[in-house]
C-alpha cells in the first residue's frame, strides 16, 4: 500500500486544449490492433535507479539513460547519467554524476544537453564532463528535450506549460500553453514541433511560424515520449505504463499496457534502422528493448 501511494503521488507530480483540431484527430484508442505490435528483445539489469529517459547516440553506438534516483522533482544531487551498449549491458553506471533529477536529453555537436528540474546541463559527449549550466527562473520543471536541425535546443517545462528555445546561449520562450496541461515529450520537425501533454493527455503539433496548435490524437494517458517510426507514424508513451503507435492520420493503437503491474513506460527512443524501441521503466529500474513489427515485416 505504501508503494502504491508513493506511485500515485509521483504520477500526479510527474504528469510529466486547443480549439484548432485536425479532422483526423482521434478520441478513442484501439485495442489489440493487428496492424502493429511489439516483441520483447531484452531487459537490462536493475542497477539503474529510476530511469526516466533513453537517448540513442547513433554515431557512438551507445544508449544514454537518465536516472532520477527516486524523487523526480527533488534537488537532492543524487541523479546521474548511465551508458549502455545496444544489447542492454550497462557499461558505465554513473558516467555523469552530481545531477538532481535528470530527465530528457538531446545532442548537439559534441554536447549532451540534460533537463534537470530548473537547469539545462551541457556535458561533453566524449568525456562526460559538465561544461555549462543554464538556469531557468521560477519552477519550470524542465522535462523533455528535442534538438532541431536549426541548431536550437528545445526544452519543455511541465510546470510552466512552456516550450523554451536555447540558441547561442540565450533562452527564449518558443511557445506558451494553457494552465494545467503539463508539457512533456517533444519532437522537432522542419515545419512544426510535436508535443505530448501528461495532464492534458493530448498529442499535438505546433506550427513554427504561426504557433497554431492542432491536435493529432487524444486520450494519451500521462503523455511522455514521442519518437518517429519513419513511415509517418510515431511511438508515444503514457508514463503510467502504456506504449502507443499513432499512425500518420492520427489513429492510435495500444501496443503495450503494464499499468496493472505498475511498470512505467517513460521517455523512450526508437531506432528506425533496427526497428527497436528502448523503454525506461522508471520504478522498475530497467530499460527494456522491443522490436516493432509492422504489417509486411
Amino acid at each position: 500500500m505504501k508503494f502504491f501511494l508513493i506511485t500515485f503521488v509521483l504520477s500526479t507530480l510527474f504528469s510529466c486544449n486547443s480549439t484548432n483540431r485536425k479532422d483526423t484527430a482521434k478520441t478513442e484508442t484501439q485495442e489489440a490492433d493487428p496492424s502493429a505490435k511489439i516483441e520483447l528483445l531484452w531487459e537490462s539489469d536493475t542497477l539503474l535507479r529510476t530511469p526516466e529517459s533513453v537517448l540513442i547516440d547513433r554515431e557512438r553506438n551507445v544508449l544514454y539513460v537518465s536516472n532520477v534516483n527516486l524523487n523526480p522533482w527533488e534537488k537532492d544531487g543524487n541523479g546521474f547519467i548511465s551508458k549502455m551498449d545496444m544489447q542492454g549491458n550497462i557499461t558505465e553506471l554513473k558516467w555523469i554524476e552530481g545531477l538532481n533529477a535528470p530527465k530528457g536529453m538531446g545532442m548537439l555537436g559534441s554536447s549532451l544537453f540534460i533537463a534537470d528540474i530548473d537547469v539545462l546541463v551541457e556535458a561533453n559527449l566524449e568525456t562526460g564532463e559538465i561544461i555549462n549550466k543554464t538556469e531557468f527562473e521560477g519552477e519550470p520543471q524542465l522535462n523533455d528535450i528535442s534538438v532541431g536541425l536549426d541548431g536550437v535546443v528545445y526544452v519543455s517545462g511541465s510546470n510552466s506549460q512552456k516550450i523554451y528555445a536555447l540558441e547561442n546561449g540565450n533562452v527564449d520562450v518558443y511557445f506558451q500553453g494553457k494552465e494545467g496541461e503539463r508539457f512533456n515529450g517533444l519532437f522537432w520537425e522542419k515545419d512544426r514541433i510535436l508535443l505530448i501533454t501528461s495532464a492534458g493527455s493530448q498529442f499535438k503539433e505546433i506550427d513554427h511560424n504561426s504557433k497554431e496548435e492542432n491536435i493529432i490524437a487524444e486520450n494519451m494517458g500521462h503523455g511522455d515520449a514521442i519518437a518517429p517510426v519513419g513511415n509517418g507514424g510515431y511511438l508515444t508513451t503514457s508514463w503510467a505504463g502504456k506504449i502507443f503507435y499513432v499512425s500518420a492520420n492520427g489513429e492510435t493503437t495500444t501496443l503495450s499496457d503494464t499499468e496493472a503491474s505498475e511498470e512505467n513506460a517513460a521517455d523512450l527512443d526508437y531506432s528506425i534502422q533496427n526497428k527497436t524501441l528502448y523503454v525506461p521503466t522508471f520504478f522498475k529500474n530497467q530499460v527494456k528493448a522491443y522490436k516493432l513489427i509492422m504489417p509486411g515485416d
